[in-house]
């Protein structure tokens, strides 16, 4: 396991296109470089992050997509979701996670461009724009503390994987 005072996660610009080439209404990115390379795939960032977040935490963060900003997760057993996030595509360089309800669309993109680098970059589309900025508009707040740290925390959580055989070869679901 990494030391994560080694590691410094910075806000960088997002993709001024959403994963899903859709407009969006809110968007932001993180990024965090590694002292060496880690070949994990985005997707077992993405669940280390989430799924093995200290549990008061996990169920902070689940509580909050699910009754706060209300997106229709899956159940956590479901495998080819993320924390109740569907995983919409998973390649060595990107995975992309969906969530969606009737206040707003969320995508969440981890991707990589070197074994060095790992961004994580978050799209929200609101469906209810009124409703939707003004929960977000604290929501938001905790989500730009959170999710550098959850980045920090992946990186530093090398060893061994919750990822199946399957899911290692990757998934392109949809």
């Amino acid at each position: 396991m990494l030391n994560t005072s080694e590691l410094a996660v910075r806000r960088v610009a997002p993709s001024p296109q959403s994963p899903t080439g859709d407009r969006f209404d809110y968007a932001d990115s993180f990024e965090i470089r590694l002292p060496g390379p880690d070949h994990r795939r985005p997707e077992e960032w993405m669940r280390r992050g989430l799924e093995e977040a200290p549990r008061p935490l996990r169920w902070t963060i689940l509580a909050a997509h699910r009754f706060v900003l209300r997106f229709h997760l899956a159940p956590l057993s479901a495998t080819d979701h993320v924390l109740g996030w569907r995983v919409v595509t998973s390649t060595p360089e990107q995975v992309h996670l969906q969530a969606s309800g009737p206040l707003m669309v969320g995508d969440l993109v981890g991707r990589r461009d070197s074994p060095e680098q790992m961004e994580l970059s978050t799209y929200l589309s609101f469906k209810r724009p009124l409703s939707a900025r003004l929960i977000w508009s604290g929501v938001g707040v905790l989500h730009r503390r959170i999710a550098p740290y959850l980045l920090e925390r992946a990186a530093a959580r090398r060893g061994t994987s919750r990822l199946d055989g399957t899911r290692r070869r990757g998934h392109t679901g949809g």
